[in-house]
């Protein structure tokens, strides 16, 4: 089938705020390079240091995270991958002899992270709390001077992960720190002969220790970022120069985010609007990935981003822990998607602003269901269970718009509309739409609705997804029909009409 014949119409209503003619807008045909999405596609980064307060452990896990994974495993039909790592990861040492699973050393009390992870062998039973997971486990760079400490970290991860060990990574964005903990003339061949020689000794202390399990690596783990000054460290230049003569990368992974909480800062709703609800924003910011990977695709190994969230240095209150979040998620998740970016890995950690779900009690922060978690769900059940779901971008004339064609193998199966208009929760106008029309083909008959809706783009709570509650406070994170279904909208003469409020977005899985 070919899509070419499918055409949007778009009006849009601004309740007398603003004026926008009708239009009508082709959706795509299906590329011929487009590529099955990943069912995995949302998945999670948790710090090091924080995983054992995510997870729990073998004989107290963590319901309230187990609930919230087990969703996705519901919705697509496998879990999601979980990197644990970030900067606490290269700030963490291995003890085999340490008797308490992880001790954390802060510089200062209200620090996000410690400066020091002492952990030991019972740290490994958080990895067993979860479920059937597949893991990628970070291993220390910065401070590991002794091979020894590194490769009982690596063999203790196969001891007591088994099949669940996915990967390793070694390392954490060292192209931004590396001049921070080696000398001045360190050089990105420096660099290579040091991964090499270290994961050397991993590979052959595993293979030792856990016969039969070849996890391979996660790498190189850079970060694209304008703080980042060492422009001579790019990855075109890595795989020319030596780096990995043993093959064992198995994914090509780079970090990513939008920006930075750090002065100066805009007000936080206008960063909002412009920094996270706004598509041309996205495509801008994705460009550089989506030419990483067509460069890097003769290496043959999928690109993943293996760790992303919105603002980095843990986020921004009134920015990141609210439901324009959400919305940008969905848009970054599903654009990403479309230009066959295999994954991306969340980032989490304890009460930090961007996380999906505060899994414990912390500094005054409940449990609780974040905002972007909803996002994800959205994005998940526009992927489905199917083995061969593709998506391609419906282009779209203003910033705060987007839409998406899911397809089933070559057949349209879903639409994606997001308004990413700013609609504050508090605002006294009556909050205003956009209607869209789709015209699709005959054997469509209707469509079902399921809406991703809050109060208002600063909303941080009372979020649903098709009418669904996924908050701690309802059922532990299982989710709790809270509002009834909006229910089927019919196709009239192969015609579906939706409105979309701002700041909110809908799926419609098209029925026959």
């Amino acid at each position: 089938m070919r899509s070419s014949h499918i055409v949007l119409a778009a009006t849009c209503l601004f309740l007398g705020v603003g004026t926008c003619s009708n239009r009508l807008v082709a959706v795509p045909s299906l590329p011929g390079d487009s590529e099955p999405v990943s069912r995995d596609l949302q998945s999670f980064s948790l710090e090091f240091a924080f995983f054992p307060d995510y997870a729990g452990n073998k004989s107290s896990p963590n319901l309230f995270s187990r609930n919230l994974l087990q969703n996705f495993k519901n919705i697509t039909g496998v879990y999601p991958k979980v990197r644990v790592g970030g900067t606490s990861q290269d700030n963490s040492i291995f003890y085999p002899n340490q008797e308490e699973g992880v001790q954390l050393i802060f510089t200062h009390p209200n620090d996000d992270q410690p400066s020091q992870i002492h952990y030991g062998p019972a740290f490994f039973e958080s990895y067993e709390a979860l479920g059937d997971i597949q893991y990628i486990h970070g291993l220390n760079m910065k401070q590991n001077n002794s091979i020894q400490q590194l490769t009982d970290a690596a063999v203790a991860a196969c001891r007591s992960m088994g099949s669940n060990l996915n990967l390793y990574e070694l390392g954490n964005e060292i192209n931004m720190e590396a001049f921070k903990y080696r000398p001045a003339n360190y050089t990105l061949q420096s660099y290579i002969e040091e991964w090499n020689s270290k994961t050397a000794a991993i590979m052959n202390a595993v293979r030792k220790s856990c016969p039969g399990t070849n996890p391979g690596l996660m790498a190189p783990s850079w970060v694209i970022a304008p703080m980042v000054k060492s422009e001579n460290w790019t990855i075109e230049e890595l795989f020319k120069s030596g780096f990995d003569p043993r093959n064992i990368t198995r994914e090509i992974s780079f970090h990513h985010y939008f920006g930075a909480f750090a002065p100066p800062l805009a007000p936080v709703s206008w960063d909002l609007q412009r920094t996270l609800m706004n598509h041309t924003n996205i495509v801008e910011n994705v460009a550089p990935h989506i030419k990483r990977a067509q460069e890097l695709a003769y290496l043959g190994h999928p690109y993943v981003l293996g760790e992303t969230n919105a603002i980095a240095n843990q986020g921004r209150n009134g920015e990141t822990n609210v439901f324009g979040d959400a919305l940008w998620l969905v848009d970054f998740s599903l654009w990403s998607a479309a230009n066959n970016i295999k994954r991306l890995h969340f980032h989490q950690g304890l009460n930090y602003r961007y996380t999906s779900w505060q899994p414990i009690l912390s500094k005054g922060n409940p449990p609780k269901t974040r905002p972007p978690y909803y996002g994800q769900i959205m994005v998940a059940s526009a992927i489905g269970k199917g083995h061969d779901t593709r998506i391609v971008n419906i282009p779209l004339q203003e910033d705060r718009e987007s839409a998406y064609a899911v397809f089933n193998g070559t057949q349209l199966s879903k639409l994606v509309v997001i308004n990413l208009q700013a609609y504050n929760q508090s605002a006294t106008l009556n909050r205003p739409s956009k209607d869209y029309q789709f015209k699709l083909p005959s054997h469509v008959k209707g469509a079902k609705v399921e809406r991703l809706s809050a109060p208002g783009s600063d909303s941080t709570g009372s979020i649903t997804f098709g009418g669904v509650s996924y908050d701690y406070d309802l059922l532990e994170g299982n989710p709790v029909a809270v509002h009834e279904l909006e229910g089927l909208v019919h196709v009239d003469h192969e015609t579906v009409r939706i409105s979309v409020p701002d700041s909110s977005a809908v799926l419609l899985t098209l029925l026959s």
